[in-house]
């Protein structure tokens, strides 16, 4: 077996039927695919009579409990036998052919982890990387532009995990995904393991391969989502000896500016902006970091 998708399916409902319908059309492997759907969605909520007749050559679909998004993808990798681990998100759409391609180049090349364009449906480019723990309002303010330039510095940026290629020997040798994290961090931590485990292994960015990424569909935003980001922050900045107090203030305050900005253009968004940084001081106070409450 060449290639593995595995796609994590909480709550993704016909999305994850998309995904898997768009995979099929563009599967340029035949054999050598093999697609597994890990769901750790609510028992009521479970996709399995929806998915059960996609023509793939090779699938096989996991129900889970639900302990986070490194837990199910790990858990799909222990019953994978292809060669690469493809870690889709369910609310992706294939738009042309990419595996023999993708195979290709960590055929020809000593490549840790690959990414490729992600892009919305009206085409244009989303965001297909980020930066690592940074703490720069310029950097956040660039990002989207160093996205739609295809400008990835593999020294300061990861992949996103939305679609996430990864030798399985590899992977599977730098530890898999850390468990402690139920969501957020999964990509920069397995990054770093890898370099770490093999310095010549690095991440690499093809923008001449895209597809579409439906964003937020599969992970609406939440207070809970952002709890889970804050908590997976201050687990991996520990882990790696990083400033998590600074990083965590510096999103809060971050927060601050956008609330005053939404105040003069949009009084619903510098509501939701106040609700978040009031749910995130709470948070703050809950992992020890002191909070005044001013910007």
């Amino acid at each position: 077996m060449e290639l593995s998708v595995i796609l994590v399916a909480y709550k993704s409902g016909p999305i994850v039927r998309q995904a898997l319908e768009s995979i099929v059309q563009y599967n340029d492997i035949g054999d050598e695919l093999e697609v597994i759907v890990v769901d750790n969605s609510p028992e009521k909520e479970r996709i399995y009579p929806d998915i059960q007749n996609i023509p793939l050559p090779h699938f096989q679909y996991i129900s889970s409990d639900n302990r986070g998004f490194g837990a199910g993808n790990n858990e799909g990798v222990k019953v994978s036998k292809g060669k690469i681990l493809a870690f889709l998100n369910p609310d992706i759409i294939l738009v042309e052919p990419i595996f023999q391609k993708i195979i290709e180049r960590f055929q020809k090349e000593s490549i840790g982890m690959l990414g490729i364009q992600l892009c919305y449906e009206n085409g244009k480019p989303g965001f297909s990387f980020y930066y690592d723990y940074q703490m720069s309002i310029l950097k956040k303010w660039t990002l989207k532009l160093w996205n739609k330039l295809g400008r990835f510095d593999a020294n300061q940026m990861y992949i996103s995990g939305a679609d996430m290629f990864i030798p399985r020997d590899l992977f599977i040798q730098a530890g898999m995904f850390d468990e402690h994290m139920f969501m957020y961090y999964e990509e920069p931590d397995i990054k770093r393991r890898i370099e770490k485990l093999d310095p010549t292994k690095k991440s690499v960015y093809d923008e001449s391969l895209r597809m579409i990424h439906l964003e937020k569909k599969s992970t609406p935003s939440s207070l809970q989502m952002i709890g889970h980001e804050m908590d997976s922050s201050v687990y991996y900045g520990k882990k790696y000896g990083l400033d998590h107090e600074q990083k965590l203030l510096f999103e809060y305050k971050y927060y601050g500016i956008k609330e005053k900005v939404y105040r003069i253009i949009n009084k619903k968004k510098a509501k939701q902006m106040h609700e978040i940084r009031m749910y995130m001081k709470e948070r703050m106070d809950a992992h020890d970091i002191g909070c005044d409450g001013n910007v």
